[in-house]
């Protein structure tokens, strides 16, 4: 009797478009989107996970792209992406990202030499704090 079988040693490839780690950003909504592949043990299965929430998968089309809107919370945000084979082979890539929604704020603003003459050098002086 013969019997035929595949053996997978490697996990699939993971390529994450969006976002870029360590973005800072104003928008709280955002898209996770990435490629996957795996030429021995396809399909692959994505899950896209946001901070401490589940992981939810996530549609691989068939050139293996995938997307996935999220909300980001204020603050530092987490988030995890992870691709696996058939094989339960897995890549996993972390993302950080940092919704800042919040004006600068100016203080400590001085003016040297005050009062200014007309026509003379001066300093303006301003310590901005986001």
């Amino acid at each position: 009797k013969s019997v035929t079988f595949k053996v997978d040693t490697v996990a699939p490839t993971l390529n994450l478009d969006s976002p870029t780690d360590n973005l800072v950003t104003n928008q709280a909504s955002g898209t996770v989107s990435g490629t996957t592949n795996d030429a021995t043990s396809s399909p692959v299965t994505v899950t896209v996970k946001l901070n401490n929430g589940a992981a939810e998968e996530v549609t691989v089309n068939e050139e293996g792209k995938f997307s996935k809107s999220v909300t980001y919370t204020q603050g530092a945000n987490t988030v995890t992406v992870v691709a696996t084979d058939s094989a339960g082979k897995s890549t996993t890539i972390i993302r950080h990202v940092t919704l800042d929604t919040g004006a600068p704020a100016f203080s400590d603003l001085s003016i040297t030499p005050n009062p200014v003459d007309a026509g003379k050098t001066f300093v303006i002086s301003v310590k901005i704090t986001d």
